[in-house]
């Protein structure tokens, strides 16, 4: 990847929609140059997906969870893993070190719904210890775009 590279990935991070010839004058190179190297990106994986980003407080609530395993084993990590990967509520999912053992990032239409997912999949699990949830009241920064080499 070169600065070309790096540039037009910046750019894309803030607004895929842009037309070749846009970003191509912002980096200065051809549209079709763009659409080459767009193309190779994604072909290669570094641009993994185009969506659209939706707004979370305006379909429901987010919730924060911190969870901590009691019996950790690879089986325990392997049964809590597929369970978030099949909950389409799960946005995200991080298995971490130190205290609690996975951070999942959760959306539901309600709290309701939230507490009827975490009695089924959460407190039903012998091998989970604790949870902790946090509901998201406001959001203070939210951003997808990695900061590359030139940005950060």
């Amino acid at each position: 990847m070169d600065a070309f590279d790096r540039r037009l990935l910046a750019l894309v991070q803030r607004d895929n929609r842009r037309t070749h010839e846009d970003l191509g004058r912002e980096i200065g190179l051809s549209p079709s140059a763009v659409r080459r190297r767009l193309t190779q990106l994604r072909r290669d994986g570094v641009i993994a997906a185009d969506v659209a980003l939706l707004d979370p407080a305006r379909l429901g609530e987010t919730v924060i969870l911190l969870v901590r395993m009691d019996v950790e084993s690879p089986e325990t990590y392997q049964t809590m893993e597929d369970r978030v990967m099949a909950s389409p509520n799960v946005m995200q999912c991080y298995s971490v070190c130190g205290e609690n053992d996975f951070v999942i990032v959760a959306h539901f239409p309600t709290l309701g719904d939230f507490d009827r997912w975490a009695k089924s999949s959460l407190m039903s699990d012998p091998a989970i210890s604790r949870y902790t949830s946090h509901v998201v009241t406001g959001r203070v920064k939210y951003d997808t775009a990695i900061a590359l080499a030139e940005e950060a």
